[in-house]
């Protein structure tokens, strides 16, 4: 008799512990399954347009709400926002279209690409392919900064604005300038102290430069005799910035006269970029 109620008693302490090992099992299932569709339905649908002033950006804007509507267009120290934009027939998304002017950059990295960076769903760049020769340097440093602040989470759409000027720059040629301009912005701010004990975290995308450091040369054979240096050291590359999603398409957003009567423009490629985030 005793024998059965020990062995009934360890059956029933079996069940009890099989039992909170399916609930303990089936509480995390149902936590993690929770997470991923909060995730889902939290996921970001706005696109953050930016660049300097005058590249294009509140006609773009103005082009991807309605393709037949051509604003006056001005500087302004407030974004533009429209929510419901309809990108295709099943993709609509929130377009940002944020003020180029310098004065607003610590807002824009502060409220969009830090506070609410979860929001964004992509970041559209804007360049005036027609003036990117004299202000390549400007709009390099500023591309830096969004892709630094984004740290490498939200892709990013350089659109070369302005294709149809007679001398603007092709998306290859912007490509292969801005990629040599952040070179030369690696090695600057890794040779810079950003205090005087040279702790503070340097602003720097990668560790690749176009300056020569002693802690980036691969070899240093220095002869005094022939005084002949043979110095190795690694050239910025965008391959560096992997997995980080950066593309580059040509476009022009300004309607241009076709056939005397019919006007165009060419944004088709940034509404599939869009629609395939």
């Amino acid at each position: 008799m005793e024998d059965q109620v020990r062995n009934e008693s360890m059956d029933h302490n079996r069940f009890a512990v099989t039992t909170r090992i399916w609930i303990a099992f089936i509480v995390v299932l149902i936590s993690i399954l929770a997470y991923v569709l909060k995730r889902k339905l939290t996921r970001g649908n706005t696109v953050l347009i930016v660049g300097l002033c005058d590249s294009g950006k509140t006609m773009l804007f103005s082009k991807l709400i309605n393709p037949k509507y051509s604003p006056e267009t001005y500087t302004s120290l407030k974004e533009n926002r429209c929510e419901n934009v309809s990108i295709t027939s099943d993709r609509v998304a929130t377009l940002v279209d944020f003020p180029g002017s310098e004065r607003l950059r610590k807002q824009l990295f502060g409220n969009y690409l830090q506070k609410n960076r979860n929001s964004l769903k992509g970041i559209l760049f804007v360049i005036d392919s027609s003036t990117f020769s004299k202000r390549s340097r400007d709009v390099a440093a500023f591309l830096y900064d969004v892709m630094y602040e984004s740290e490498k989470k939200i892709p990013i759409l350089v659109a070369c604005n302005k294709q149809n000027c007679p001398l603007a720059k092709s998306s290859q040629a912007v490509r292969t300038a801005l990629e040599r301009e952040f070179g030369f912005i690696n090695g600057t701010r890794e040779a810079a102290l950003d205090s005087t004990d040279g702790i503070t975290k340097k602003r720097t995308l990668t560790s690749t430069g176009m300056f020569l450091r002693f802690d980036l040369l691969y070899g240093v054979q220095c002869f005094y005799k022939n005084r002949k240096f043979d110095l190795k050291f690694k050239y910025f590359r965008w391959d560096d910035l992997s997995p980080f999603r950066l593309e580059f398409i040509e476009c022009f957003v300004k309607e241009e006269a076709e056939d005397g009567d019919n006007k165009r423009c060419e944004i088709e490629a940034i509404q599939t970029w869009i629609a395939g985030l």
